[in-house]
């Protein structure tokens, strides 16, 4: 029979186990409310959770004199697929969400999980480019008699957020600010558009004839003109090819009188375009650019155009002929994922570029390249297309003595620190940016371009027992010690997490580490030793510190282990001597000998 005495021991054992391990469990599993949203650009917790910012938590009484630092000991962000998407508003005067988002019917669009559904016409569009213009608190933040200031329910908003909400106008997907709304009157009269007969509105006899058409191509061509943006708003058929749009008879739609063209001549679509495209009046309506035309006719394209040239671009190379798209269509064929590829429809093309003594693996060179596997493969479209650098309508290639300036309207910090350098001034001979890092085919930066001879490596121009190979290897070192500590830095935390152990103040701190490190990469190109040296001793000597301080944390977390289990195992000695001592002392009461309790 099992005495009750055991059973308290075997219940106080439990418990006290549970309390051994309970620390454990909830350090590394602690109950913490998630953070529903990214870390990028919002590390100053306490600017919005302070004061509760544009409806953010207010934290508790109980977190009074808490450090930003702090937060992410305990809160961490929530796993990204899983997170509700932000609501692009502010809640002040739209509480009721299904009053504007009913589930079906009227009214704003229907809530549907998973999209974002706010009318774009709630939020002002951006009526500028956003190039060198990124921090829109820099001029909203007071206002002028030009510029809005931003309202009250706007306070502490960063930039960022501006875009969650606005956007620049009719370029909702695009990326890079080329195709802003910018009027500039063109060099030279506008082209005169042609005049045909006009019709009623929505009649188009051409599309019904020509969807309907016994001809394949013309009932293809009259389904591309249908989903066309031109379609959209009401550009027909006769506003490029002529005609009387309302006849009814092939002949009477053709007749002397009509402006009937037909196939536009090639050197004539750019003109053709222009009469629309170059007109202030016609675009003002669309905030759309009017001076393409100008550009197209200084482009390396429209002046050989102008030659006599029709081998060339012209717009409907770019933009279709019938299928013309908005340039934020994934379908378009100047979506910025798509632009490498309609280039490399005629820049590929060897039989067309041979007398141009052109190149034709450039496309495959940039899909390799790390601007390519950006775009193309991860759809960032931060990343560079052939536009980007090469321009759009006035496209012409760089030269080599502009590379640098081209580069640098993306790697800014980078290009300053180029511009102090030799290489920037010696001469035209010293190398650019792509004499390290290539044209299309740009590769992912490396220290290992210090080292050895091979093409694009220090050594290819300078002899590694030189003043400037040693200096090269003086770089490496340099570079290379303090990256090596961060990753050993890195390493060391990972092991402190895997064991339970809190390392949020370790990340912030590695995280200053890794801004010297990558300053230290972006001052490499000043070829100054000792401002590099100065940015990797910091990025060192913090991953060192981090590094002990995860090591620390591990050697903590085996001790307290250790400890437990000699106190686990103190406790079960103890209890096994106690069940002995009853079990001796059960045995000689049922044998009737007297117990001497002195």
């Amino acid at each position: 029979m099992k005495s009750p005495i055991i059973r308290y021991f075997l219940l106080a054992l439990v418990i006290l186990l549970a309390a051994l391990f309970a620390p454990t469990f909830t350090t590394a599993q602690g109950p913490y409310p998630p953070i529903p949203h990214t870390l990028e650009e919002r590390q100053d917790c306490l600017r919005c959770h302070q004061t509760g910012t544009a409806g953010a938590t207010i934290i508790p009484d109980n977190h009074a004199g808490i450090r930003n630092d702090v937060c992410t000991i305990c809160h961490q962000p929530a796993d990204r697929a899983a997170m509700p998407l932000p609501i692009p508003h502010t809640l002040e005067g739209f509480e009721n969400c299904v009053a504007c988002h009913p589930a079906e019917g009227e009214g704003a669009p229907a809530f549907i999980p998973g999209e974002v559904t706010t009318p774009a016409d709630d939020y002002p569009p951006i009526p500028h480019k956003l190039e060198d213009r990124e921090d829109c608190l820099e001029c909203h933040r007071e206002g002028d008699e030009l510029t809005p200031k931003i309202p009250a329910d706007h306070e502490g908003l960063t930039s960022e957020a501006c875009r969650d909400c606005h956007q620049p106008i009719d370029m909702v997907a695009q990326p890079t600010p080329t195709a802003v709304a910018v009027v500039s009157i063109p060099v030279g009269p506008i082209p005169t558009p042609i005049v045909h007969p006009q019709a009623a509105r929505g009649v188009n006899v051409c599309y019904d004839c020509h969807s309907t058409a016994q001809d394949g191509n013309l009932v293809e061509d009259a389904d591309r003109w249908h989903r066309s943006i031109h379609a959209e708003r009401e550009v027909a058929c006769a506003d490029c090819h002529g005609g009387d749009p309302a006849a009814t008879t092939k002949e009477e739609a053709k007749a002397p009188g009509t402006g009937y063209v037909g196939v536009p001549a090639r050197v004539d679509i750019p003109a053709l375009c222009a009469s629309c495209h170059a007109d202030v009046s016609s675009m003002r309506q669309y905030d759309l650019p009017t001076d393409q035309y100008a550009k197209y006719q200084e482009s390396i394209h429209g002046l050989r155009l102008a030659e006599g040239d029709e081998n060339v671009a012209t717009c409907s190379d770019c933009h279709s002929g019938h299928l013309v798209l908005k340039a934020n269509d994934p379908a378009s064929s100047v979506y910025p994922a798509t632009v490498p590829e309609t280039c490399a429809g005629c820049h590929a093309d060897e039989v067309l570029m041979e007398p141009y003594h052109i190149p034709t693996n450039q496309f495959e060179l940039y899909k390799d390249s790390v601007h390519g596997h950006a775009l193309l493969d991860e759809q960032n479209f931060r990343a560079p297309n052939c536009a980007t650098c090469h321009g759009t309508h006035g496209a012409a290639p760089p030269g080599f003595e502009e590379v640098a300036n081209v580069c640098g309207s993306c790697h800014s910090a980078t290009q300053d620190y180029y511009l102090t350098s030799v290489h920037s001034s010696a001469s035209d001979k010293t190398p650019k940016c792509i004499t390290c890092h290539g044209r299309y085919d740009v590769t992912k930066p490396s220290e290992a371009l210090f080292l050895g001879d091979e093409d694009r490596h220090c050594g290819s121009c300078h002899e590694p027992d030189s003043r400037y190979g040693q200096a090269a290897q003086e770089l490496y070192n340099a570079i290379d010690g303090a990256a090596k500590a961060y990753e050993e830095a890195e390493t060391a935390i990972q092991v402190a997490r895997n064991v339970g152990m809190l390392v949020g103040p370790m990340e912030g701190r590695l995280r200053e580490a890794n801004t010297a490190l990558i300053t230290a990469r972006a001052a490499q190109h000043t070829l100054d030793l000792d401002l590099v040296n100065e940015r990797t001793v910091t990025a060192r000597e913090i991953s060192e510190e981090v590094a002990v301080s995860a090591e620390v944390a591990v050697a903590e977390s085996v001790f307290r282990r250790q400890a437990m289990i000699i106190a686990v195992a103190v406790i079960a000695l103890t209890v096994v001597a106690l069940y002995l001592l009853k079990r001796e002392l059960d045995r000689r009461l049922e044998a009737g000998e007297a117990v001497d309790d002195g």
